[in-house]
């Protein structure tokens, strides 16, 4: 009796934040896949994975005649009531944008902090990732990106 007590007592905080943080079954059920599409001449491609039910594993890699040209490693994951994206390159320093709305579908990260890009958006509409770097709001440095989910 105690046992199926102890389960209870545990899984009722961890429905608490699968709850709380909303967006998570979303994010498995559209986000974790393969993504790639055009980069000017070269090719860009996501990789995303799903850690636990609030943390979800990406890494990006552009190609240029047919050579990997760089790597990023990023993290979307559900923290102190946000979610917050982070992004690494290079291996260098991390970089963390926290989601300041969801706008038309698109989710908003920003980080005023950083020098570029201070805003990054994301929208997944059936088998299209439509993502964006820019900076706070100048829209002349804005990259877009449209992918297409890899099977």
């Amino acid at each position: 009796m105690i046992r199926p007590l102890l389960l209870l007592l545990l899984f009722i905080p961890c429905m608490a934040l699968a709850q709380s943080s909303g967006d998570g079954s979303w994010l498995a059920d559209h986000l974790v896949g393969i993504w790639e599409g055009p980069l000017g001449e070269g090719r860009y491609r996501e990789e995303w994975v799903q850690h636990d039910p609030t943390t979800f594993h990406g890494i990006a890699r552009s190609f240029a005649d047919g050579k990997q040209t760089s790597e990023e490693h990023m993290r979307l994951t559900f923290f102190a009531d946000h979610w917050v994206f982070m992004a690494s390159t290079g291996g260098g320093r991390i970089t963390s944008f926290v989601r300041r709305e969801v706008k038309d579908g698109t989710w908003i990260f920003e980080n005023k902090e950083h020098d570029f890009p201070q805003r990054i958006g994301y929208r997944i509409e059936g088998d299209e990732l439509r993502a964006y770097i820019a900076g706070s709001e100048d829209q002349a440095q804005r990259m877009d990106f449209l992918l297409k989910r890899v099977p």
